[in-house]
């Protein structure tokens, strides 16, 4: 090839190669302005709008909050609801536990509510949120039963030996403390009304455990009730408790009729009942046999040593024991025992 051809072939070349490289920027043109074009034509997603659309609140997690409803007393119905947050309850599943036992017939597709009966003071309730087969959440709440008991005691006079309660009569002070079984709480941080014969006489005083009266009314019970709940007063229990009264009582001993023959005799004792007395002591007694005063005074006045006269006649005869309390003018008791002289 002569130098002539040479040249020609080279710049056919250069002029090949500047075509396709103006090509080349006219095709990354073209696909740029494409593009940019097809770009134009998305529109913005409003996420916030379709989130709306789907009935959620915002763009957290999905949640689950358990609130519960209960009376709170053992033996009740507790109701626990699950409210939900980015979750359609809808297509969810809900499985519960109960003290991390499953209950599988409470369970299953927009199960958002579960209830049981409490039978213990301490339950634990678990609740997992599952959609197509794969967990979104769970929570866990506590379920507490709450009881609130009571005790009276009050302050009329009964033999040491006795082995039962005293009662209440007219004019006794009667003193009723509540102890209340609420898990998480002091007693003295609660909150106590109380009611006496349905009649609120302390109404949400702070620590108010006890409650004084005077039985002044002469019933043969005494009612009262107490409320006690928390400082929010999202737990409130209730109780009531019936009081009787009594009235003060003598009682003799040996309590059934004696047989006696002339000239005989028995230890005969009476026992005082439910006076405002310190001792048997603050009580006079005075004995009668027949309708007669048994003349003076033994050295125990509560204690008699009962004889029979010689000329007493075939027949029934009462022994009578009455018995005045020397500290509150009025009350007083009696009682009367058959005696039977054959």
């Amino acid at each position: 090839m002569n130098m002539g051809s040479l040249h020609a072939q080279n710049h056919k070349n250069r002029i090949y190669f500047a075509l396709g490289g103006i090509f080349f920027i006219l095709l990354c043109s073209s696909f740029l302005i494409s593009s940019l074009s097809y770009a134009q034509e998305i529109p913005d997603v409003d996420v916030m709008g379709q989130a709306a659309a789907l009935g959620f609140d915002d763009l957290s997690a999905p949640a689950v909050d358990l609130n519960v409803s209960s009376s709170g007393t053992p033996g009740s119905t507790a109701i626990i609801k699950a409210q939900t947050t980015n979750i359609d309850d809808y297509t969810s599943f809900f499985d519960w536990y109960l003290d991390d036992q499953p209950m599988l017939l409470v369970s299953g597709r927009a199960k958002t509510d579960f209830s049981f009966q409490t039978s213990k003071p301490f339950h634990v309730v678990r609740v997992v949120v599952s959609a197509e087969g794969k967990r979104i959440t769970e929570n866990t709440v506590s379920v507490s039963s709450f009881a609130v008991s009571l005790l009276w005691n009050t302050n009329t006079f009964v033999p040491a030996d006795y082995e039962g309660k005293p009662l209440p009569s007219v004019g006794s002070r009667i003193t009723v403390t509540a102890f209340p079984d609420i898990r998480g709480e002091a007693p003295e941080g609660l909150l106590y009304t109380w009611y006496l014969d349905a009649e609120s006489q302390v109404r949400n005083i702070l620590a108010e455990q006890e409650f004084s009266f005077i039985a002044s009314k002469n019933t043969s019970f005494i009612s009262v009730i107490v409320e006690v709940s928390n400082l929010s007063q999202s737990i409130m229990v209730s109780k009531a408790i019936v009081i009787p009264l009594a009235k003060p009582m003598v009682i003799i001993s040996p309590p059934r009729s004696l047989s006696f023959i002339p000239g005989g005799k028995a230890a005969i004792n009476a026992r005082p009942f439910y006076f405002h007395i310190a001792s048997m002591h603050d009580l006079s007694y005075e004995w009668f046999f027949g309708g007669k005063s048994i003349m003076g005074v033994p050295p125990n006045p509560n204690e008699l040593t009962l004889i029979i006269p010689q000329d007493s006649k075939n027949g029934t005869q009462y022994l009578r024991i009455e018995a005045r309390s020397n500290i509150i003018l009025g009350e007083n008791a009696y009682n009367n025992l058959e005696i039977i002289i054959l």
